[in-house]
């Protein structure tokens, strides 16, 4: 049986909180699932396949990804060859308040239903325009918090998201795919089809260039693997999610159905 390394569902409500944290000293900024090196063989693959469409850099971003990666491998290179020794996919965020913090360079090989492509030169403010609520709920603490980081400090959280699909690569050329285990999905197996995905989301001010690197390791398992203190907290979630926000990540779909079957789980 599978366990997820971090359950950000700490209560049976659904939240807008952002739920940052400072990473305690010490603690290592990458980390590794049990699934490690399977992880890293399909990162490989992606990358050698199209490294077009899953990794972005940009003229401004040579010095910053050097420092990247010094930072986590030891080794001088570019963020490509970085990316293919961790987990983690790895964003490079400028360091000017002024211009919104724009993405400068990128490895996304497990996205939650976008590219890199997409969002490389966009502001924080526009990469997450399509969150709901983020302008009225979010915006201003996490440009703030952005200003503020200093550097060598690093902050983290916990998004989460129920994937209709074992598929780490959400991006939109893996959707015909996965639209087509979607429609598989019924009252029988839903919990052990749909998987419980946790990205764990880490921001560091870099001290050289002043850029800020952020991380992402994904990591799922089966919702029907869940604890069962965490399918009811999961349960509880669901049915107080706003209709806008389960349609944004995919669930209102199968949220019926998904939800059936947490309550005959845990009772």
């Amino acid at each position: 049986m599978s366990r997820i390394i971090y359950f950000p569902l700490i209560s049976d409500q659904f939240s807008h909180q952002i739920g940052i944290k400072s990473l305690a000293p010490g603690n290592s900024l990458l980390e590794r699932t049990d699934r490690f090196e399977d992880e890293l063989k399909l990162k490989r693959d992606l990358l050698s396949n199209d490294p077009h469409y899953y990794a972005c850099s940009t003229p401004q971003s040579a010095q910053a990804e050097e420092e990247v990666s010094m930072m986590l491998t030891q080794e001088p290179e570019d963020l490509i060859e970085t990316s293919k020794k961790i987990q983690e996919d790895l964003i490079i965020l400028s360091g000017d308040a002024s211009m919104g913090h724009p993405i400068i360079a990128g490895i996304v090989c497990f996205p939650n239903g976008w590219t890199i492509t997409e969002k490389i030169g966009q502001g924080i403010d526009k990469v997450h325009e399509p969150v709901p609520e983020y302008a009225e709920v979010m915006s201003g603490t996490v440009n703030r918090m952005l200003e503020r980081l200093k550097s060598g400090r690093t902050l983290w959280r916990c998004n989460w998201a129920v994937k209709p699909s074992s598929r780490l690569d959400q991006s939109p050329k893996s959707m015909p795919l996965i639209m087509e285990e979607k429609a598989e999905l019924t009252s029988e197996n839903v919990s052990e089809k749909c998987f419980f995905r946790v990205e764990k989301q880490t921001l560091t001010r870099l001290p050289k260039t002043q850029t800020i690197l952020f991380t992402i390791l994904t990591d799922q398992v089966p919702v029907a693997e869940l604890e069962k203190w965490q399918q009811s907290n999961l349960l509880g979630v669901l049915r107080s999610c706003p209709q806008r926000t389960l349609k944004y990540k995919g669930i209102s779909s199968f949220c019926d159905l998904l939800c059936n079957d947490l309550d005959k789980r845990i009772k």
